[in-house]
């Protein structure tokens, strides 16, 4: 296991496109918040996500240093790197309790959902999760109407799990819960990792 107390960053480049997941400083969540802010709050994704309040850009920003504070590990999504790269959503790992997890994706632009970006970010994030913070299952609850999520985390080769242990990160009894061991996801996304750049922020 590495050093996980410092702030990350995961890159992966495909041909000319690089992504970028990084866990933010104050003022790169800060800069962030009002379009995460837009994102959490149309109508599509607060009814995926099962959020029935809105919230404001300094709420995004309370929200990000609680989960912090409770020892979970939130990243910015990007289409590209630094200053340049543009916002895409997401993702954090949460209630960590080594060796467990559980992690929450979410692709903000609807013009950028259903293109692969989730499937690819999620990756990302679950190859810090496996590698660096040496998790070995992480957990998710998902709505039964969020069919994409569904989907995406087939495709990440998690299996429904209906054990005590993943039924306890539901939040009502008819969400759906599934769960993903470490030696699957390695070996299912082998060779995609091989690509996956996984390095402490400057």
């Amino acid at each position: 296991m590495r050093s996980a107390r410092r702030l990350w960053a995961v890159e992966w480049r495909q041909g000319t496109e690089l992504l970028a997941a990084i866990e933010p400083t104050d003022d790169e969540i800060a800069k962030a918040a009002p379009a995460l802010a837009a994102f959490y709050n149309h109508e599509h994704n607060r009814r995926m996500m099962a959020h029935e309040e809105t919230l404001d850009a300094d709420e995004v920003v309370d929200y990000y240093h609680e989960l912090r504070a409770e020892g979970g590990r939130p990243f910015l999504l990007q289409l590209g790197a630094g200053a340049d790269g543009t916002l895409m959503g997401d993702a954090d790992l949460r209630n960590i309790d080594a060796p467990t997890g559980e992690f929450a994706i979410m692709i903000g632009a609807q013009a950028a959902q259903g293109r692969g970006f989730g499937t690819r970010f999620a990756v990302m994030v679950h190859a810090f999760a496996f590698q660096v913070l040496d998790l070995g299952r992480v957990y998710m609850s998902v709505i039964p109407a969020n069919a994409a999520s569904q989907r995406l985390f087939a495709k990440l080769g998690y299996d429904p799990d209906d054990s005590p242990a993943a039924r306890a990160f539901a939040d009502e009894s008819t969400d759906i819960t599934m769960s993903l061991a470490r030696d699957r996801f390695e070996t299912r996304w082998a060779g995609e990792l091989a690509a996956v750049k996984l390095f402490e922020r400057p």
